[in-house]
């Protein structure tokens, strides 16, 4: 499981992408779920998707404030993405 998150100074992406990464951990046994893993992060990017390609959700190219990215219930979506992994 990859997740691609906006700038790692940029704690809005940072504190989003850690809920999704310990959640997943957490509800899916056995999952790995990598951070940034192809290279630096890409700008405005909220992404999480598998490896072999399934996109889970998909916020790019979002401007200050990244208000699409701030109106989702992470707790939400860290639900819809281990039922649909199970």
């Amino acid at each position: 499981m990859f997740l691609d998150s906006c700038s790692k100074q940029c704690r809005q992406f940072k504190v989003r992408a850690d809920k999704v990464k310990d959640g997943l951990e957490e509800a899916v046994p056995g999952i790995t779920v990598l951070l940034n893993p192809h290279g630096p992060p890409r700008r405005g990017c909220f992404e999480v998707r598998e490896e072999g390609g399934r996109v889970f959700i998909s916020l790019l190219g979002m401007k200050r404030p990244f208000q699409p990215m701030k109106d989702l219930d992470m707790d939400q979506v860290v639900a819809d993405i281990a039922s649909k992994l199970k």
